[in-house]
């Protein structure tokens, strides 16, 4: 006898509350809205450009960037404001009591929480493909990098929700989680582009002192292997050019044989190491439910 497929409950009651609500026609139409006003502007401003010479159609390739960059700043945005209320939202609806009561475990409900956000994220995705279809049709981009593209929208979506999860978990009120968990993203971002800024100079002020022609690169550019929207930058590089980050670093200095080819395969590794640290963030959001839960037995 087959096994039913089980969705996880939590997703499936967020689902199903979200639904009901007005306010997700009103999300998509709006991020729809805004996509079509970047297509307009875009398509303009290449028709201004071209003046009398004609319209220029190759350089409309160009558009799958602008749109690849708009949707993944609307879902940092958006994000962080699902999953920042997900836990925090149940505690001021005062609802979170009755959902530790049920049998679910923790770690159950913090990916639930993350599963219910992803479910929304793919709904705009899916909902903005006639609008991203024009960046194929006209300006001559694969259908694979559409489907490239969302797949590292799905991947930035798992790992600023996890953070949203946490922070949920941690903070009482919604604002202030949603806060925090852009405080933390920012954070993330500017340390590791400091530590690569400095690192950099630190080898390029010693290749001075050597009187070297070239920088030893070594492993300082891995600490961005750890920047969620470095797997992005290379995924956008590679598919506008014949470049990516790993010609980027060549060009920085020496490398040695195996460094090279640990950067070049970086979108995968930065991938692993980045839903590793999801991972971990969700394990803590479980461990500050199951703590609360406990508090409430007492």
């Amino acid at each position: 006898m087959k096994k039913k497929f089980r969705i996880n409950p939590i997703m499936k009651k967020d689902m199903m509350v979200g639904a009901r609500s007005i306010k997700m026609s009103f999300a998509i139409m709006g991020i729809n809205a805004f996509l079509t006003l970047i297509v307009l502007f875009v398509m303009a401003t290449n028709s201004m450009v071209g003046g009398m010479s004609g319209y220029d159609y190759s350089s409309l390739s160009y558009l799958f960037l602008a749109l690849g960059c708009v949707e993944c700043g609307l879902l940092s945005l958006i994000v962080p404001i699902i999953t920042s209320g997900s836990i925090s939202g149940e505690r001021e609806r005062q609802t979170l009591d009755i959902m530790l009561t049920t049998p679910v475990s923790p770690f159950s409900i913090a990916l639930g929480k993350l599963g219910s956000a992803m479910m929304v994220v793919m709904m705009y995705m899916i909902t903005s493909i006639p609008v991203m279809a024009i960046a194929f049709v006209l300006g001559g981009m694969s259908w694979w990098a559409l489907l490239g593209l969302f797949g590292m929208l799905l991947y930035l979506g798992v790992y600023v929700g996890s953070v949203g999860v946490f922070c949920s978990s941690v903070v009482k009120k919604s604002v202030m989680a949603t806060i925090l968990t852009i405080v933390i993203g920012v954070a993330i971002i500017t340390i590791t582009f400091v530590i690569l800024t400095v690192g950099l100079g630190v080898k390029s002020y010693e290749a001075t002192l050597n009187n070297a022609n070239n920088i030893t690169v070594g492993a300082t550019p891995m600490i961005m292997m750890l920047n969620p929207y470095s797997p992005l930058v290379d995924f956008f590089i590679r598919t506008m050019s014949s470049y990516s980050l790993y010609d980027l670093i060549k060009e920085t200095g020496t490398l040695s044989a195996g460094y090279s080819k640990i950067y070049q395969a970086w979108i995968p590794i930065s991938l692993v190491l980045n839903l590793l640290v999801s991972f971990g963030f969700l394990k803590l959001a479980a461990r500050n439910i199951a703590v609360t839960r406990n508090k409430r037995r007492k």
